[in-house]
C-alpha cells in the first residue's frame, strides 16, 4: 500500500515539474516569436523605404531650422517655438514617424521614455 501511495506522490511531482518546464518553454518560444516579428517588421519596412520618398522629406523637414538658421536665424527660432507649443501627442508622433523611418524603433524601445505632462 505505501508503494502506491509513494508511486502516487512521485507521479504527482514529476506532472508539476513537466508542466513548469512545458510553461517555461511556452513563454520562451513566446518572447522568441515577438522579437523574430518585430525584427521582420524591421527588416520590410527597410526594404520598402528604398522605394520611397518619405524619408528624405522627413529629413528636410527635421532640419528645417538649422537651413533656415543659415540665413536666419530668428526664422529658425520661430519654428522651433512653434513646434516646442504643439500637443505633446503630436511631438511624441513626430518622433514615432522619424523612429520608423530611419529604423530607429528598437533605440528608442530600448530607452524606457516616459511621458510627462
Amino acid at each position: 500500500m505505501w508503494t502506491v501511495l509513494a508511486s502516487g506522490l512521485t507521479s504527482l511531482i514529476q506532472s508539476w515539474f513537466q508542466a513548469k518546464k512545458t510553461e517555461q518553454e511556452a513563454k520562451a518560444a513566446y518572447q522568441m516569436a515577438l522579437a523574430k516579428g518585430e525584427q521582420d517588421w524591421d527588416n520590410q519596412a527597410m526594404q520598402a523605404a528604398q522605394f520611397s520618398w518619405k524619408d528624405e522629406f522627413i529629413t528636410i523637414v527635421w532640419f528645417a531650422p538649422l537651413i533656415v538658421a543659415w540665413f536666419d536665424a530668428e526664422k529658425a527660432l520661430a519654428w522651433i517655438d512653434f513646434v516646442s507649443k504643439l500637443p505633446q501627442w503630436y511631438q511624441v508622433g513626430m518622433f514615432g514617424i522619424i523612429a520608423a523611418s530611419f529604423g530607429l524603433r528598437w533605440w528608442f524601445k530600448n530607452q524606457a521614455f516616459s511621458i510627462k505632462k
